[in-house]
């Protein structure tokens, strides 16, 4: 009779000791899964691509003293905005970089690319480097919302050794029709693009 029940002990343990294993790794992937956080995706602005040109410009020198934008867009994630008033930080959806200095790096590449020939610094400029022309920028809005638009007002300013020659304005507003953060950023893109198109053609025509 103790045989018997001992039998039995030994077959209930060995029943239990599959359960509990099964219950130890169905823990350990609970966990594992849990642990797991999504990866972020990380976005730039680019410049202009190298253009052929058949006019230069090789006595233009500009300065870019400054290039502001609001702070609120100044975090490392996106802000994309649910209504005029209500803005959603984008956790997982981020800027590269800082987000003024990826502007004001476009800038600068654009307008060496549509102005061929030019020299265009950024500030801090070398101690060597005396621009005729000095630009200063005030991006007041540069936004985008869930339903696909996309925002770019601005103001410049262009002076020409100390002389105001030329303040421009600036507003652009694109919608797409596929809405996609990537999507969200190339239109930022595109805003930026004709932003530095309308400044270059403005350095362009006070060059006389």
């Amino acid at each position: 009779m103790n045989d018997y029940r001992a039998s039995n002990l030994s077959d209930d343990n060995r029943r239990k000791i599959p359960l509990k294993s099964n219950l130890i790794l169905l823990t350990t992937l609970i966990l594992c899964g849990c642990g797991k956080s999504k990866e972020s995706q990380f976005y730039i602005l680019t410049p202009l691509p190298p253009q052929k040109n058949h006019h230069f410009y090789n006595q233009v020198q500009i300065g870019i003293d400054s290039v502001t934008i609001p702070d609120y867009i100044k975090k490392k994630q996106l802000m994309i905005n649910q209504s005029p008033n209500h803005l959603n930080i984008e956790e997982f959806h981020q800027w590269a970089g800082s987000l003024d200095k990826n502007i004001t790096l476009v800038l600068t590449t654009n307008l060496s690319t549509l102005i061929p020939g030019a020299i265009v610094q950024s500030a801090p400029l070398d101690t060597k480097f005396h621009p005729d022309y000095h630009l200063q920028v005030d991006i007041s809005q540069f936004e985008i919302d869930i339903h696909g638009t996309s925002i770019l007002r601005a103001e410049y300013i262009i002076y020409r050794q100390e002389k105001l020659i030329h303040k421009g304005n600036a507003y652009y507003r694109i919608r797409i029709p596929v809405v996609t953060t990537e999507a969200l950023v190339k239109s930022m893109n595109t805003n930026l693009t004709s932003l530095s198109i309308k400044i270059a053609h403005s350095f362009i025509k006070n060059n006389k």
